[in-house]
């Protein structure tokens, strides 16, 4: 009972710091009100323990607690109930026949003073916080927005990419497969607000259709930025696709592995297919290759591949905008966590 009590107070206590209360309302003049209570029942203490401590120190804990809280009112209640609480309760008793002598004046103006000062500086952090609150519920419903249109769009091309290439089977599924690869990623990216998207988040996400276990990512993970991110998701789901249909993952044994460093500002990958058919060398490269090297260009990109008797092994590098910092965390997104629970990843897939 006690300990379910001490758990709704300190979340009823973190709901009002971090959401605070209507200034002018009653709630907050009760709370700062119980501020200057808690101040009394402390300055009581050191009382008792040093019978010379400050008069008025406990009170301006209170008065930027209920301002910060509360507002501005709520301050100067705690900051007015403070000072009469201090001189009624623990100044010498003389004070009442000459209440204002020197030292009493002097500390009544000091303690007015900071009073004043505490309660602008925490009505102006009021204030600014309000208006990063509500920036951030507009940057909010901008995503939003943005989300649905991007949603909207993809179905629009996904609609007339189907009445357009209604009579090639083929080549329908090719363009819807990478329309939806885009889509995806575009979901992550806003989801983080365009601030970029995790590497192996975005390789998880690609792999889905397959069976995962078939894959091994060796790796630390890696936050990549938006345009990265976006022709990444391109390039491995052509090849994953690729694996698929002539490669490691048409054959139940096969398996593919990717692994990744960052050396100086460069991030190498190597995909390499394993226990597939042995490939045979193109004549001429396909849309797939083409692809690839088009969308690693503008990244100072380099492509190798090679067709060994084992697999498909190929070697891409690109240069990174910035320098990421790697990340321990597997999955960003609240969406990518849920499916993760879902599909949970079998050993092969965790971090190497």
């Amino acid at each position: 009972m006690v300990a379910s009590l001490i758990r709704w107070g300190l979340k009823r206590w973190h709901s009002i710091w971090c959401v605070g209360l209507r200034p002018w309302s009653a709630a907050s003049i009760m709370f700062a009100v119980t501020c200057v209570a808690i101040a009394t029942t402390v300055r009581i203490i050191l009382g008792l323990i040093s019978p010379d401590s400050a008069v008025f120190a406990p009170y301006y804990a209170a008065i930027l607690v209920a301002a910060l809280v509360g507002g501005a009112m709520a301050g100067g209640v705690a900051a007015l109930l403070g000072g009469l609480a201090a001189y009624w309760l623990f100044e010498p008793r003389e004070w009442s026949v000459a209440p204002f002598v020197v030292e009493q004046l002097v500390s009544f103006i000091l303690f007015s003073t900071s009073s004043l000062v505490i309660i602008w500086a925490a009505e102006s952090y009021r204030v600014l916080l309000q208006r990063v609150r509500e920036e951030e519920a507009r940057r909010q419903i901008f995503n939003h927005e943005l989300a649905h249109r991007i949603r909207n769009t993809m179905a629009s091309v996904q609609a007339i990419v189907s009445q357009t290439l209604r009579g090639q089977r083929d080549l329908l599924d090719k363009v819807s497969a990478r329309i939806q690869a885009l889509g995806v990623t575009h979901d992550l990216l806003i989801r983080s607000e365009w601030n970029g998207a995790s590497l192996r988040e975005i390789l998880v996400r690609e792999f889905v259709p397959y069976d995962p276990s078939r894959f091994q990512m060796i790796g630390e993970d890696v936050r990549c930025p938006s345009a990265i991110a976006v022709s990444l998701a391109l390039v491995f789901h052509e090849l994953a696709t690729n694996a698929m249909k002539y490669g490691a993952i048409s054959t139940p044994e096969g398996r593919v592995i990717i692994s990744w460093k960052i050396i100086d500002d460069r991030l190498d990958f190597e995909w390499r297919e394993l226990g597939g058919p042995e490939p045979c060398s193109l004549a001429h490269e396909g849309f797939g290759m083409r692809l690839l090297r088009t969308s690693l260009k503008q990244f100072d990109g380099s492509v190798d591949m090679r067709f060994e008797p084992t697999g498909v092994r190929l070697k891409m590098s690109l240069m990174l905008p910035r320098d990421p910092q790697p990340s321990k965390r597997y999955i960003a997104s609240d969406e990518a966590k849920d499916l993760d629970k879902l599909s949970p990843l079998p050993p092969a897939m965790q971090i190497r």
